[in-house]
């Protein structure tokens, strides 16, 4: 029969020499188009869901963790992570993966767990799973540049999005460091290049389920830096790994909050108390400092102070973070122009949300912060992509604006002029005003001694006063205490805001 089948074979391509060749060529397009397709069905984080299926940390349960981590918001799939750079590295774990195919159609569930455990837990076997240069190939330029260079990262076809990563655009347009040339922007100081560089750590060892631990930002435990450093040391003592107790080495942020100088472009604002050490108020690295704490040092009334910071802190915090993560589901679709202003604005956002006082650290210089992530959300949601014009219509558009800037100059030193208050009530203006004596404010703090009269020089009486001639001021006044007090609130803060008074919420600029 097969010699029969062989014969016909012959006769027809002697036939039609060229319909066979065409029946060829189909057949090998088919076959490869079937192929590619089943390798991009396959190469989905949603088919690893398949036999990944639990809602859960822990074994079976990668693919819900993954897509509760930053990576999947970056539409980083499993395959990116699994799988060295390079069509090599993709086609080798696409081999691994039958291995997986097979173990869980033929080896038991006891045994799919305990390999599961074993790389959510063993930071020696998590390595070969996710090795150092897959996860450089995106977070550093000069890994990115040398895989680029010696792999091959296409053959025409894009299986997945991490052979397309060209840093440092893929990593700025995230508004990520290059963490083995540049320090981290939020958080603690890592040294990523002397851990993983010269100490020769991977990735892991410190990262572990970096994308399955369950939480959106998965970082590394204080515990594990301790651990790895007390070991270390006892290897070695003349290592440069900082103690447990040289907090600011490696909580380098804290430290530049406190003295006021951690974000370029805001003014340098030091806490009052920016000199005090860790030690000074946490009595261990891991617990934070309550109120008794506070009066420890000061008198009772810091303690109410502690908490309305804190309280306020947290208000403000929530409204950020509520814009920012709306803003943030839109960042992939963001024009250029427009997620470069959100990254920055989500920076500020992470500092807030990972400074462990809740402001405390210094009020003062959070208040310009929240302020600065305030107006660049703001930007980012008013954001408008600029259009390419014709010269004639750039030169009527610069006319335009310089017009515009003229009338709002205009307007602006309109504004601005103050023809003064009335020479009457100059006369009955006191000089200076002992506020804590005048209101009966009982308060360890320094009194604020107000210059009522170089104030009435340049502000209208009316702006504090709904009666200048008898003193009154223009609100109730109900509270005294805490940084919330009606002062605060009502009068000196808005008005030091609105006239950009330097330092004008800082407690040394009036309480001195």
């Amino acid at each position: 029969m097969l010699g029969n089948l062989l014969s016909k074979l012959r006769e027809f391509i002697r036939k039609d020499p060229v319909v066979f060749v065409l029946v060829i060529i189909f057949l090998v397009v088919g076959f490869t188009f079937a192929n590619v397709e089943i390798l991009h069905i396959t190469s989905e984080s949603k088919f690893c869901g398949s036999c990944h299926p639990e809602e859960k940390v822990g074994p079976l349960g990668e693919y819900h963790t993954w897509s509760k981590n930053i990576h999947s918001t970056a539409e980083v799939e499993c395959i990116d992570c699994h799988g060295k750079p390079g069509f090599v590295g993709y086609m080798k774990a696409k081999v691994g993966g039958l291995k997986d195919l097979y173990g869980e159609f033929f080896k038991s569930y006891e045994h799919k767990v305990e390999i599961l455990t074993k790389g959510a837990t063993n930071k020696e076997y998590a390595a070969e799973l996710v090795p150092n240069e897959t996860c450089l190939h995106c977070h550093s330029d000069v890994v990115n540049e040398y895989n680029r260079k010696n792999y091959v990262m296409s053959v025409g076809v894009n299986f997945r999005q991490i052979d397309n990563v060209v840093n440092p655009k893929f990593r700025e347009s995230f508004g990520r460091p290059d963490i083995l040339s540049q320090k981290v922007s939020v958080g603690v100081e890592p040294n990523h290049a002397k851990h993983i560089l010269e100490a020769g750590l991977n990735c892991v060892d410190c990262h572990l389920g970096v994308a399955h631990g369950g939480e959106f930002h998965n970082l590394p435990k204080m515990e594990t830096c301790f651990t790895c450093h007390y070991t270390e040391r006892a290897k070695n003592e003349n290592i440069s790994a900082p103690k447990n107790d040289e907090c600011e080495k490696c909580h380098t942020m804290q430290k530049g909050i406190q003295q006021g100088v951690y974000v370029k472009g805001i003014e340098e604002t030091p806490w009052y108390m920016a000199d005090l050490s860790c030690a000074d108020c946490h009595d261990d690295a891991f617990s934070r400092p309550n109120s008794d704490k506070c009066v420890s040092c000061h008198d009772e009334s810091y303690a109410p102070m502690m908490f309305d910071i804190q309280k306020s802190y947290l208000e403000k915090l929530a409204n950020v973070q509520k814009v920012r993560d709306r803003l943030f589901a839109e960042r992939l679709e963001m024009p250029e122009g427009k997620r470069k202003l959100f990254n920055e604005a989500n920076r500020l956002v992470r500092l807030l949300e990972m400074d462990g006082s809740k402001g405390v650290h210094n009020p003062e210089y959070f208040d310009m912060i929240f302020e600065k992530a305030n107006e660049l959300l703001k930007a980012t949601e008013e954001y408008v992509e600029p259009v390419k014009v014709e010269k004639a219509h750039m030169e009527a558009a610069e006319t335009n604006k310089v017009e515009s800037a003229t009338e709002e100059k205009t307007e602006a030193v309109e504004k601005k002029e103050f023809a003064g208050n009335p020479a009457e009530l100059m006369e009955i203006a006191p000089e200076e005003i002992n506020l804590a004596e005048q209101h009966g404010i009982e308060t360890t703090k320094k009194p604020v001694i107000f210059k009522h009269k170089e104030h009435a020089e340049k502000i209208s009486c009316n702006e504090c006063h709904s009666n200048p001639e008898e003193g009154k001021l223009n609100f109730e006044v109900t509270s005294l205490s805490g940084t919330n007090n009606d002062f605060h609130k009502q009068l000196c803060f808005p008005c030091h805001k609105e006239n950009k008074v330097p330092k004008g919420t800082s407690c040394t600029t009036c309480h001195k």
